[in-house]
């Protein structure tokens, strides 16, 4: 398993118009519980091989006990074993939380904010930021999310900009409410890094699963309900029921178009529907709403049901 991506929180200092979540000041977030909780049910150390565990929000620091609190946990589980990092947007980062964030073991930083969607003030922050970031030893980091971490620390700016896989943005919460995505059926989220390909071969290398708050997706842009919750059940587990199943399979080879196969929906079909919907994003919530309600799990916190599809107007189609 390459990367497990967690967001703990959606609670953020920032309400942006593209977030896929709806992350904005007082949104919900795990309990320190919960969090814990949701440890136990992850991957046992030395059962796989788990290289990084991305914590997100929202804005992480925005609710920062919740997050070394669980950057506490993650450590005593796995020790030196698994890279933790962190992903910000930057705007509360002062010397103080940099200098907890190293003693948690945090490696790798990111500032996921450089783009016409955030404010300017924050992107303006990038010159004081690199600055406190090399004050204490920190390198940048080629590449955006991947990529191994040497024996310092190192940071990387992005964002979602032209020509970066997340530039045309998810149809997913702000950015489709406010038709701000250009996801078109040519984009093929789940064929690329942080979508569902792979997300069920944990023994292998490529494999990431994104869980926001204790809910489990396939990929980072999110079907319209999880497969389950950390809070009632171990990740592998979840994983393994899934891998039984050809709409699964076919996630996981990076093909929502072929998921229906096993109800008499050829690849065609399925498509065809993406293109009428926009994109493959829709007809993944469509199938599961309309053809497949059983697989996903109900009463999940950040599921999203038919809301998308409703803002599109085409339920029933």
């Amino acid at each position: 398993m390459e990367s497990i991506y967690w967001v703990v929180s959606r609670d953020c200092n920032q309400k942006c118009p593209h977030c896929y979540n709806n992350s904005e000041p007082g949104a919900d977030g795990l309990g320190l519980a919960e969090a814990t909780a949701c440890i136990a049910n992850l991957p046992e150390p030395g059962d796989v091989p788990l290289d990084r565990i991305i914590l997100s929000g929202g804005e992480v620091l925005a609710w920062p006990e919740l997050l070394f609190h669980t950057l506490a946990g993650l450590y005593e589980r796995y020790g030196d074993a698994v890279k933790l990092m962190a992903q910000t947007n930057g705007d509360l980062l002062d010397e103080a939380l940099l200098d907890r964030l190293l003693a948690h073991q945090v490696c790798r930083i990111d500032v996921a904010s450089m783009d016409k969607y955030h404010p300017k003030g924050t992107i303006q922050r990038r010159d004081t930021l690199v600055r406190l970031f090399e004050s204490r030893g920190m390198a940048h980091a080629d590449g955006i999310a991947r990529g191994s971490t040497g024996s310092a620390p190192v940071y990387a700016f992005w964002g979602a900009i032209e020509g970066t896989w997340i530039g045309p943005l998810w149809p997913r919460g702000r950015a489709m409410q406010k038709t701000l995505s250009r996801a078109g059926p040519e984009n093929r989220f789940c064929a690329d890094w942080s979508g569902a390909k792979g997300f069920l071969d944990y023994r292998g290398a490529g494999c990431e699963v994104n869980v926001q708050l204790a809910d489990v997706y396939p990929c980072c842009p999110m079907t319209c309900r999880p497969i389950g919750t950390l809070l009632d059940e171990p990740l592998l587990a979840m994983l393994d029921r899934c891998a039984e199943h050809p709409v699964y399979r076919a996630l996981n080879e990076g093909r929502p178009e072929a998921m229906g196969e096993y109800l008499g929906l050829s690849e065609d079909y399925g498509e065809q529907r993406s293109r009428e919907l926009g994109n493959h994003c829709l007809w993944c919530d469509e199938f599961f709403s309309k053809h497949a309600p059983e697989l996903l799990h109900h009463g999940g916190r950040t599921e999203r049901g038919e809301t998308d599809l409703l803002t599109l107007g085409v339920r029933g189609r």
